[in-house]
């Protein structure tokens, strides 16, 4: 590659040491550097001083400011920014992975499946973004990298604010963006009727390309092409391309209509569209699947337990085992009624121990019960952790074949102890011995997904859904994932099936608040925070929510709801201990942080981080990545880095 400009690498020496050039084009250069004050390597984009001066340092800052906020799992986050000479930068991670462009003139076209996820990947990343008032402009296949299975839109820093009225980043009659990808308005020149459509009409084009390895329009220079998407009839992806689905070539033919209000009108319709031609199987049937295939068998087994010798209570003490157990599943989640649940479900399993008092089975459900008790604050935790630990030990000296015991155990080093390793060992133990257990499925999905193994995460709730469908912490394992991986759109389904099976579920309100929200369902996120407010008697910040939504529309009254909702965390903070685990496995400091990622205070989010850290160093790699929020917006703070290398989780570093 080619070396920088003497220039710029001097200009920047001190805070970045230049590496290489990446690329350049009519923005600005791409530059590889290592950023002395992240201790990370990172991609430099330089704008021309030409881009620079039209834009202005004042409204970059303001353009830089909403970017910033933009953190996403399909997102390239942005770092920083600042001034050398007359050009303006700012600063994103180094992605090391292919761009879609390397892809393309490699492979030529892709397969339709790998289109509509890359695609769906990209109309997530557009729906958030646009839900929060950017207009990317430059959306192109130079902009997009493959990365671990995932497309992740980059290049968000010029994006346009929609929030800010008449005045924007750009000077009228400026043409940002790139030929092949322009919607007819950009190339027009008219700044002040750029939308979201017109990341959609890119998307399109990009579409187009994938299908058919070439774009839609070609040209001799950049004014040709630029008259093409004004001009020139759209044309159809079955001419070069006749075996790709007809909807699949409706849907890009309609992305790239001349006329805004002719194209979808969200990222979010797009992404059901795109749904809806994959067709992808439920998540029942896939769970089916993965089932049969662990079993060896066409359909997946049915769970009960055997009666044998280690039944000596016969049908009662098997009657009263799965009374207690299903009890127990109806109050794993928390919520109204849980102490009677739990307290019923006691009194069930210990009749049937009293019936087969050898029996592991028995004893491990018993133990889990005793435990959550004592998490819940409704028995003594130290008494009821001691209790529980000794059944699970009966237990796995009775047979330690039996799956469901090791899953306990699994539990325990996890979320209790601290033991990430030993955890997920004990986990894998379970399910590879009862791989019908649902309970089972589902918690070493989530060890998987705290352990950045999402496709493998998501099987196995596919598996855990399909064993227990009635349990409502199935189907907000199910979603857990999907968020994770930046499929908000989808995990709205499993939350909506999580509450119908346990209306009281606040958690589950909770996620799908964030997932209606992030996947641009404004109407569908404050029907969701209404609720999630009316449940809590909250009726005030409702109240107040509603008069902002009326008066500065959705954001704007999202944020300062999330605002208030700080200021009360913080004020309980004051009170009681915020690293105490209470009512469960996470703390009052995960929500303070989640909330604060939210608003995009990442200095102050990376202040509990750290507090969190040095109370329960063992509990940092679930901090980052078993709760709801990217925690690579923490990569803007110095701190963030020197803490991971500190703790051994180097390969959190990378996006």
């Amino acid at each position: 590659m080619a070396k920088p400009p003497v220039d710029l690498r001097t200009a920047l020496k001190g805070r970045f040491d230049v590496k290489q050039e990446l690329g350049r084009g009519g923005m600005g250069t791409v530059l590889l550097a290592h950023d002395t004050r992240l201790d990370r390597d990172v991609a430099l984009k330089v704008l021309t001083p030409e881009i620079s001066s039209a834009v202005g340092s004042e409204r970059f800052a303001r353009e830089i400011h909403l970017t910033a906020r933009l953190v996403h799992p399909n997102v390239v986050p942005l770092f920083d920014s600042g001034q050398v000479g007359d050009s303006l930068f700012y600063v994103m991670p180094f992605i090391d992975g292919q761009t879609l462009r390397q892809r393309v003139d490699k492979e030529g076209r892709l397969e339709v499946e790998e289109v509509l996820r890359i695609t769906a990947d990209l109309a997530e990343a557009l729906a958030y973004a646009h839900a929060m008032g950017a207009v990317h402009r430059d959306l192109k296949p130079e902009n997009v990298f493959w990365y671990r299975g995932r497309a992740l839109l980059a290049d968000f820093g010029v994006a346009q604010s929609n929030l800010e009225g008449p005045k924007r980043i750009t000077e009228a009659g400026l043409v940002v963006g790139s030929p092949h990808y322009l919607s007819p308005e950009q190339a027009e020149g008219d700044t002040r009727r750029l939308d979201g459509r017109t990341d959609l009409y890119s998307l399109g084009c990009v579409m187009f390309e994938l299908l058919t390895g070439q774009p839609p329009f070609e040209g001799k220079n950049a004014m040709s092409l630029i008259v093409a998407h004004v001009t020139a009839p759209i044309p159809f992806v079955h001419t070069l391309r006749p075996d790709v689905p007809a909807d699949l070539d409706a849907l890009v033919h309609h992305l790239m209509a001349k006329k805004r209000d002719d194209r979808p009108a969200t990222a979010a319709v797009v992404l059901d569209r795109l749904r809806s031609i994959g067709s992808e199987p439920s998540p029942g049937q896939l769970a089916t699947r993965v089932v049969a295939r662990a079993q060896g068998k066409a359909t997946p087994p049915t769970p009960l337990p055997p009666i044998g010798a280690l039944w000596i209570g016969g049908l009662d003490a098997l009657e009263y085992f799965h009374k207690g157990s299903a009890i127990y599943r109806t109050a794993m989640h928390g919520g109204q009624g849980t102490r009677d649940k739990l307290e019923l479900a006691r009194v069930y399993l210990e009749k049937a121990l009293a019936l087969s008092p050898e029996n592991p089975q028995i004893l491990t459900a018993l133990s889990d019960v005793i435990h959550v008790l004592g998490i819940r604050g409704f028995a003594d935790l130290a008494t009821a952790s001691e209790k529980a630990k000794e059944m699970r030990m009966k237990a796995l000296a009775l047979d330690d074949t039996f799956g469901e015991v090791h899953t306990s155990i699994g539990v325990s080093f996890l979320y209790w102890e601290d033991e990430f390793e030993l955890g997920g060992a004990e986990l894998r133990r379970g399910v590879e011995l009862s791989p019908d257990h649902g309970t089972g499925r589902r918690l070493y999905g989530a060890w998987l997904k705290i352990a950045g193994r999402l496709e493998e995460a998501l099987a196995e709730m596919r598996a855990a859904v399909e064993l227990d469908p009635k349990a409502p912490f199935m189907w907000v394992g199910l979603a857990d994932v999907l968020m994770t991986m930046g499929r908000y759109d989808e995990a709205i389904r499993p939350l909506r099936e999580a509450l119908r099976h346990g209306p009281g579920y606040a958690a589950a309100r909770e996620r799908l608040e964030m997932s209606c929200h992030r996947a641009g369902r404004h109407d569908e996120a404050l029907a969701a925070r209404r609720a999630m407010l009316g449940t809590r008697g909250e009726t005030a910040r409702m109240a107040a929510l509603d008069a902002r939504v009326a008066s500065e529309g959705w954001a704007a009254a999202r944020e300062a709801d999330l605002r208030t909702e700080l200021t009360d965390l913080l004020a309980l903070a004051d009170r009681e201990d915020p690293f105490q685990d209470k009512a469960g496995s996470f703390q009052l400091s995960d929500r303070i942080i989640v909330v604060l990622a939210e608003l995009g205070e990442w200095t102050q989010a990376m202040d509990w981080v750290e507090r969190a850290y040095h109370r329960r160093p063992g509990r940092l790699r679930r901090i980052l990545t078993d709760l709801h929020y990217d925690y690579h917006g923490l990569a803007i703070d110095p701190r963030y880095s020197r803490l991971l290398q500190t703790a051994g989780l180097h390969e959190l570093l990378h996006p």
